[in-house]
Parts: C-alpha cells; sequence; structure tokens
C-alpha cells in the first residue's frame, strides 16, 4: 500500500520514548466522545501528528474526502491484538458512532453521528494499538458497508449448535445444470453476463468482493480469495476465527450460540462455524454458517435460521451434534460451482496465458543420494482480437537439469461463440476443436476457464494487462 512506508516512519518515531511534555495519559478522544482502554496515551508531538495527518490524507484522497486540519493520535497499550481493535469499535458505537469500512479496508473507517463524520485510522501490531482520528470537512458520498463488529473471542468452548437440530433430505446434486445467462444492461465489471439464473432456482450475481448466490429467503456469498484469508495458518482453530473475524463479524453485531463443526478423521477436512447475529444493514436477526473445505473459498451462507438453512442447501444439520464425515459436506461444497458466468465474444478481447510447473527430485532408492532432478513446465497463451480472429501458442520445457529439452507450436484463426458456453477455433495443432468455456469471479478480474470437449479437465487463464 503505498502510505505503508509513513506509517512505518510514524511507528519508528513512537519507539524513540514518550516525551514527558507531548505524550499524555487520556481516559477518551475529546474529538469523538470515545472512551479509551485503561493506560492509553495521546502523542501531541509534531512529527507524530504530522505523519498521522498525512497518512490520513492519502486515505481521505482515496475515498474522496477532505480533512480539517487537526488531527488526535493514541497509542493504545495494553491487550493487543484484535480485542483492543474491536473494544475501540464497541465503544465508537456506544458514543453514537456508526462505523464503515472503506476501499474494504477495516483499519480504514468513517464515523458518522448526524451531520458530523470523522476519519479513523485504527491498526494493533504485536506491540500496541495505534488510533488516529481527525473530522471531515466535506460530505462524504454514500457508503453502505457497515463495519460495527462483534470478533469471536481468541477461545471458544462452544461445540453445540445454538438452534435446533432438523433432519432434511439432501436433493440429488446436478452437476450439469441448464443456466440461463442474462446481459448486463450496463456492465460495470466491463463483462457482458454478471447474473446467471440456474435451472434449480439459484440466482448467481457478480459482486465488488463476493458472488451473491440468492434463492428464496437464502442467501450465499462465496467469498473472494484475500491476503488475510489466503495465508497459511498452521492451526485449524485460529484459521476459522480469523476467517469468521475477518469475512463475517464486520457486517454483523449481537453474535449468540457461536458454534464450531466438529470433523471425524479425514484427509480433507472441512471448516464450519456458525452464529446467530443480527444484520447491521437491515436491523435483521438472522442464522450464518461459514464453510470451506479443501480448496474450496471461503463460503457463508445467510438464512432466517438453521431450519431453513438445512432445507435450502440440502444439508442435514443433525450432523453438527458429533463429528461429521468428510461425505457430510457435499451439499454445501457444491456451491462452489455458482460462480460460472456466460462467456461474450467481446469479453475475450485481450492476452489470456495458463502456465504451470513442476518438478520431480529422483533419489537412489539404494544409497539416498541425489540421482538428478527432472523438471517439465508449459506455457499457453490465446491472443483474442476484436475481429474475430486469434493467435494461440504453446511452449513445453522436459527433462533433467542440464539436459532439457523444449518444444512448442504456433497456430492462427477464427474463432466462434456456438453459444455463451463454448468457443470454437478453427485451427489447434492442425485441426478445428470446440472447448468449453466460462468465467469464474475473483475481485477486480475474472478467470477463463477452457476444456476441450475430446478431452480434459478445465485449465485456467488470466488476462494480462
Amino acid at each position: 500500500m503505498k502510505y505503508f512506508k509513513i506509517a512505518l516512519c510514524f511507528i519508528l518515531s513512537t519507539n524513540a520514548g514518550y516525551s514527558q511534555s507531548k505524550v499524555i495519559t487520556v481516559t477518551h478522544s475529546e474529538l469523538s466522545g470515545i472512551e479509551l482502554p485503561a493506560g492509553s496515551k495521546q502523542d501531541n508531538r509534531i512529527l507524530a501528528t504530522a505523519s498521522a495527518k498525512t497518512l490520513l490524507d492519502m486515505i481521505a484522497e482515496e475515498n474522496q474526502l477532505t480533512l480539517e486540519e487537526g488531527v488526535e493520535v493514541f497509542t493504545l497499550i495494553g491487550t493487543v491484538g484484535s480485542g483492543t481493535v474491536e473494544q475501540v469499535k464497541l465503544a465508537a458505537q456506544k458514543a453514537g458512532w456508526q462505523l464503515t469500512s472503506l476501499s474494504g479496508q477495516p483499519k480504514n473507517l468513517l464515523l458518522s453521528k448526524n451531520t458530523t463524520s470523522l476519519l479513523m485510522y485504527l491498526e494493533s501490531n504485536k506491540r500496541d494499538t495505534q488510533l488516529y482520528l481527525s473530522r471531515v470537512k466535506s460530505s462524504p458520498p454514500s457508503l453502505t458497508t457497515v463495519t460495527t463488529q462483534q470478533a469471536l473471542p481468541q477461545n471458544t468452548n462452544s461445540d453445540k449448535p445454538g438452534n435446533a437440530l432438523t433432519s432434511t433430505t439432501t436433493p440429488k446434486e446436478n452437476a450439469e445444470q441448464k443456466v440461463i445467462a442474462v446481459p448486463s444492461p450496463t456492465p460495470a465489471t466491463g463483462f457482458k453476463f454478471t447474473t446467471i439464473n440456474f435451472d434449480d432456482g439459484w440466482v448467481s450475481n457478480e459482486r465488488e468482493n463476493w458472488v451473491e448466490v440468492t434463492k428464496n429467503n437464502v442467501k450465499v456469498l462465496i467469498h473472494y480469495p484475500n491476503p488475510t484469508t489466503s495465508q497459511y495458518i498452521s492451526d485449524p482453530e485460529e484459521a476459522k476465527r480469523v476467517a469468521w473475524n475477518t469475512l463475517v463479524a464486520p457486517r454483523y453485531s449481537n453474535l449468540q450460540n457461536y458454534f464450531v463443526a466438529k470433523c471425524a478423521l479425514s484427509y480433507i477436512q472441512g471448516s464450519f462455524i456458525s452464529g446467530t447475529l443480527t444484520d447491521n444493514h437491515t436491523g435483521q436477526q438472522v442464522y450464518v454458517a461459514l464453510f470451506k473445505r479443501e480448496r474450496s473459498p471461503w463460503m457463508e451462507f445467510i438464512a432466517p435460521n438453521s431450519t431453513a438453512f438445512g432445507q435450502a442447501t440440502g444439508f442435514d444439520i443433525t450432523t453438527l451434534s458429533g463429528y461429521v464425515e468428510n461425505e457430510a459436506w457435499n451439499p454445501l461444497h457444491r456451491f462452489e460451482g455458482y460462480n460460472k458466468f456466460a462467456v461474450a465474444p467481446s469479453d475475450l478481447t485481450g492476452t489470456w496465458t495458463n502456465n504451470f510447473s513442476g518438478f520431480t527430485q529422483y533419489v537412489n532408492a539404494y544409497t539416498g543420494a541425489d540421482a538428478g532432478m527432472n523438471t517439465h513446465s508449459s506455457s499457453q497463451t490465446f491472443e483474442f482480437l476484436a475481429n474475430g480472429t486469434y493467435n494461440w501458442s504453446i511452449s513445453m520445457a522436459s527433462g533433467f537439469v542440464g539436459s532439457i529439452k523444449f518444444s512448442g507450436a504456433k497456430s492462427s484463426g477464427k474463432f466462434t461463440n456456438p453459444n455463451n458456453w463454448q468457443i470454437h477455433f478453427s485451427d489447434l495443432e492442425g485441426k478445428p476443436k470446440l472447448y468449453n468455456a466460462y468465467f469464474s469471479c475473483i475481485k477486480g478480474a475474472r478467470i477463463l476457464w477452457l476444456q476441450d470437449t475430446s478431452y480434459g479437465d478445465f485449465s485456467g487463464y488470466g488476462r494480462k494487462d
């Protein structure tokens, strides 16, 4: 992030030691009226306030805001981590402020109350928690992502679902559903299709941070990958807590009946967390379940209650009362397939590339000595032109290190779309070929998935800028 260096400079400046005349112990923020944790310090030193003001101005500029000159800088020492952050957010709510995240960054917050708005920067590191506040001069644009949250504790002893369990009948899974692509009249993302109607009644819509899948009164959010939830965390329970606090907690409050499912011994584990919460946007109480298995994205299920959740998804929630077998998660895992959008010829213009690499380290079976490394790598590229022509190429390298062989092929021709789910190429490797095709969404981009109809699986391609 472009203001990282400024934040770092400020952090380094605070390590130089507190000036007794400029750093004072405070109990609350004069600007906001927010009560602060015991031992909080307000830093009035010129370097500290100037660095914080520069950082806040950058955040304001990114969000089309203008700030007044004054700034408050606080260092919250004591309990470090998400606990202190959430304590401050709850104190802000208690003081009458409505909190809204800016640019999808939980640490950048807009505080609104009546006609007054403040910009807040709130972040915790291993040493302390930094809090900066400044008043917004101009009226901010309309924002809808409310971030008042109730985060999960570090540990929980809850091991039972909070709502009554109801047995349901799992519907037959339909892997090859008929789908209806609905063209977007004004595609903000640049792609023609942003809504897909599946023949089982579920409807997928592309959103900024997730794909939203709805049917009747149940909603599923297929969350896009993000740096926080994609990082490797060796402790599975900590990984679940981080995912809940990152993906769910910012949009809800009043958490009750928090529950983490136990998985039966299996090579592939499912992660399931649920609770009853208040939706900060609608004010309604809802049942929320967060689920992930193997390499699937995190999927958030939102329903009026656990019974409606089970009936809509086909998931037998009675299994949650004990250790859940891997196969029992199938009705939830299948929702990953609803991140699927049709392909229009105009969507393809540009260069799409797919590459993979791997190696096998061979070891002498008798001595254990290194017997050489065999490598293989491949890169395939499709360049689609606006006039309906394409250029295709593939390059490969394989063999033992020191004697690697290179090969490749190229072809050009015309492409057509027999329908919104297929692409026909006039010449690939000397003959015409038909590929199945669809898009999946990630934040700010799409992945093009192609499959030769004569053989093979789908491969993903990203578009070069």
